[in-house]
């Protein structure tokens, strides 16, 4: 069955360009109203004379959807704080009246190896991509909670999965979407709200152009060249619809694969009962301890509380 957006309302952070643009082009066109939120252009917006200079990018991207047919509105507020996410949410209830999905895709970042990240090269990232995820969906949350429907989808990355040089702060920051999604989809269970994660892979937008070396170590991966935000935005457009079936959960898009990305904790080694193990006892059952033969995926940490009792008392 085709999925579609009538009559729903999809906020997209990030929205005016690269990865966000395409996502909120897709949902306009699957009858979303999208509110497009991007800072991008707005220094520009206007010359010293006072005349209207070119759109912003989010103004670029609302134009485009409603010239397409669809509802859209442009919003300039920063997702880095508790106004601003406020403002967000309360621009798609003065234009469209309800909110149905939230993609938290905005983000910066700052290329440096760790031995050079100053407190400044962290705070940017993390307001944007952590505390912004919490101020866009925070005042979003109550609106679904009402309406015991909701959709959050929060973008992650695979350098916070797995890590890469010169990238701390970000990995950081995207790490942390695991833990939020993860609280956000236990606490949403019983109202209606599904809350995932998203690792796109696709180009840098046209912001914050990568250095040298990171498009260089990019190209060696031998990711497909038509690896754009097309190849993301089917992912992202399910996450957000009515049709996601999971919540809790994590996905890799991009280069034409799509794949659930998962923590999983190995059975491990249990020491002997009424024993109490040493430094020299983790040494000598490494290999058993980092054994993946057989291990479980937590739902919750609970869940790993309990894992551990059964692998104790079995």
């Amino acid at each position: 069955m085709a999925i579609g957006f009538e009559q729903q309302v999809v906020i997209v952070t990030g929205g005016g360009q690269g990865l966000g643009r395409d996502y909120a082009l897709e949902l306009g066109r699957r009858g979303a109203a999208v509110v497009v939120n991007d800072l991008a252009g707005l220094d520009n917006s206007a010359d010293p004379a006072g005349s209207a200079a070119e759109q912003t990018a989010a103004e670029q991207t609302a134009a485009a959807i409603v010239a397409a047919g669809g509802r859209a509105v442009a919003s300039h507020d920063s997702v880095a704080t508790p106004e601003g996410g406020a403002a967000i949410v309360q621009c798609a209830l003065d234009h469209f009246g309800r909110i149905d999905a939230v993609i938290h895709n905005a983000g910066v970042w700052r290329h440096k190896l760790y031995a050079e990240m100053t407190a400044d090269q962290l705070d940017p990232v993390l307001d944007v991509h952590l505390r912004g995820a919490f101020f866009v969906t925070r005042p979003a949350w109550g609106r679904m909670q009402a309406q015991g429907y909701g959709r959050i989808v929060l973008t992650s990355s695979s350098t916070g999965a797995f890590g890469r040089e010169a990238g701390s702060n970000y990995a950081a920051a995207k790490a942390a979407m695991f833990g939020l999604a993860r609280a956000l989809h236990l606490e949403g269970a019983g109202l209606g709200i599904h809350t995932n994660c998203l690792l796109p892979v696709a180009p840098f937008g046209r912001r914050d152009a990568p250095p040298a070396q990171l498009t260089a170590s990019l190209a060696a991966t031998g990711l497909p060249p038509d690896s754009g935000p097309h190849l993301v935005t089917p992912m992202a457009v399910w996450l957000a619809s009515r049709a996601c079936s999971v919540s809790g959960e994590a996905f890799t898009a991009g280069g034409r694969r799509f794949g659930r990305v998962f923590i999983g904790v190995a059975d491990g080694w249990i020491s002997p009962p009424g024993t109490t193990p040493t430094a020299e006892d983790i040494d000598a059952h490494l290999a058993q301890i980092e054994d993946r033969t057989r291990y479980a995926i937590p739902g919750s940490s609970w869940d790993e509380l309990s894992d551990i009792g059964r692998l104790v008392t079995r």
